[in-house]
């Protein structure tokens, strides 16, 4: 019997990151170690790959997005999953679908990459930074990028998308309502649902996280599913799609994360300004969705509303110690009262002015690596100090994202960077024009606000260059451009 293409989807997909962590589990038990699983699971999604593009790239996606949740469940560790599975894919696109691939034509856009990637790698020279911590620096930026490129570079059909979205929405919708179970009946969802205990409450709310260890990473899927359905009911005007995306948005309170909600309006503000741009908006479906949105404040606000109106309190209530940072000497007293990402902005700024114009190296602020091999840095600007920062437990060291680009790129990265996410942006905005298919338009609208809500939400994560997100956010843009290449009407056309 002939399986429906949906099904057959999310077969593939859900089977080759179960079998990816099937083999993990296995090489781990024989003693192979963390980089030996890892291995084995990324040889999983690569064969999906191998056998149905688009598929396969879920399946990597839901790798990385249940690879702590895996390691909670079985104690096994695939934390190079995405590094090794990034090489993997690459090797197979060029092996097995060598044929099928558009080199994207350079422009601007690569101009600009290059010259944040160049400026970190002259900076790490300069000053002289361990190669074994500028390297690794470098390829832990570079990875997420690179996929980017890979999905670009294989224009996809419209039937692949659809198929490989709807399986994507009903694994998250799986998710989704394991949170909200979870805020119904905690015990329950723990016992029986397989749910990561996490007592934190925020607000008078006990905050959801479903199957991850993180209420964060919850928070961030509810916003990217809910914009992708709002974005469809603008397009097609499918009743059921806005009511699933404002009680999916409602899922986005139980995370008790201030940054999806602060991220979402902005970007449906973007996809009204597109539209109306392209061909005059509809307002109705807007003035629906305005008040849905209106309703979903109104009622958690009582709830959550004071936990949000504190967010200027807690990150620029201490303006001394903002200012300390830049001093000849500073103190460290009212330095270590900085919220941490308040204290990286400052620091990276103090350290664009102090090396101008390339920073201090790869590795060396605002990174995993700057974590990893604890890094001079922080001590010079007493960010050592701040908790978070502290070399015992800098857990809040790659919190952010621009801090990074700036501190370890310098002015001249940091131009680099946001002239590429600037050109980014304007080809998603181009792909997203309402000509052809009303299914890719749906498509790549979804992919202009969720691209959108990561530009904001970089302000206080490290979206681009930290998993599972990095991946499905440029998963989307790829896709979105891809499939604008693959279509009649946007065939032959650059995105330069």
């Amino acid at each position: 019997m002939k399986l429906h293409p949906v099904v057959a989807s999310l077969l593939l997909a859900v089977g080759s990151a179960a079998l990816a962590f099937l083999a993990a589990v296995v090489v781990d038990r024989v003693g192979l170690g963390t980089v030996a699983a890892s291995i084995a699971a990324a040889i999983f999604v690569a064969a999906a790959y191998a056998v149905r593009p688009v598929d396969g790239l879920l399946g990597f996606g839901l790798l990385l997005l249940l690879t702590e949740t895996v390691a909670y469940w079985t104690g096994v560790d695939v934390r190079f999953g995405d590094e090794i599975g990034v090489l993997l894919l690459v090797v197979t696109a060029l092996t097995v679908h060598r044929h099928r691939l558009v080199a994207p034509r350079l422009g601007w856009r690569e101009a600009a990459l290059g010259t944040f990637f160049a400026a970190g790698v002259v900076s790490s020279l300069v000053h002289a930074v361990p190669a074994h911590v500028w390297i690794p620096g470098l390829a832990l930026v570079a990875k997420a990028f690179v996929f980017l490129y890979l999905v670009i570079a294989m224009p996809v059909s419209v039937d692949e998308v659809r198929r490989m979205s709807t399986a994507a929405l009903g694994v998250a919708l799986v998710i989704l309502v394991i949170g909200m179970v979870q805020f119904v009946a905690p015990d329950f969802a723990t016992s029986m649902l397989g749910v990561y205990p996490r007592a934190e409450t925020r607000g008078t709310i006990q905050v959801v996280n479903s199957w991850f260890t993180q209420p964060g990473l919850y928070g961030w899927l509810a916003a990217f599913v809910s914009l992708f359905l709002l974005a469809r009911f603008t397009v097609l005007r499918r009743a059921w799609t806005l009511v699933l995306a404002l009680l999916v948005g409602g899922a986005v309170v139980l995370s008790g994360r201030r940054t999806p909600a602060f991220t979402i309006l902005p970007s449906l503000g973007v996809a009204a300004l597109h539209q109306a741009m392209a061909r005059g908006v509809s307002w109705r479906p807007w003035a629906a969705i305005g008040a849905g949105a209106l309703i979903v404040a109104v009622v958690s606000f009582p709830a959550m509303g004071p936990f949000y109106t504190r967010t200027l309190t807690d990150y620029f209530g201490r303006p001394a110690g903002i200012f300390e940072v830049f001093a000849e000497n500073p103190r460290a007293k009212p330095i270590m009262q900085l919220q941490p990402r308040v204290a990286l902005y400052a620091g990276s700024v103090a350290i664009a002015r102090d090396e101008f114009p390339l920073g201090v190296g790869m590795g060396r602020f605002g990174s995993h690596m700057s974590r990893e091999e604890y890094s001079p840095v922080y001590e010079r600007y007493q960010l050592h100090r701040v908790f978070g920062l502290r070399e015992r437990r800098p857990i809040a060291v790659t919190d952010t994202f621009w801090p990074m680009v700036l501190g370890e790129a310098g002015v001249i990265g940091l131009i680099g960077a946001v002239g590429f996410f600037a050109l980014l942006f304007r080809d998603i905005w181009r792909s997203a024009r309402p000509v052809g298919s009303p299914e890719v338009t749906a498509f790549t609208l979804g992919a202009l606000m969720v691209f959108v809500e990561a530009l904001l939400r970089s302000v206080a994560a490290p979206v681009f260059v930290a998993p599972p997100i990095a991946y499905w956010v440029f998963g989307a843009a790829g896709l979105a451009l891809a499939l604008r290449a693959g279509s009649p009407t946007g065939a032959g056309e650059s995105t330069t």
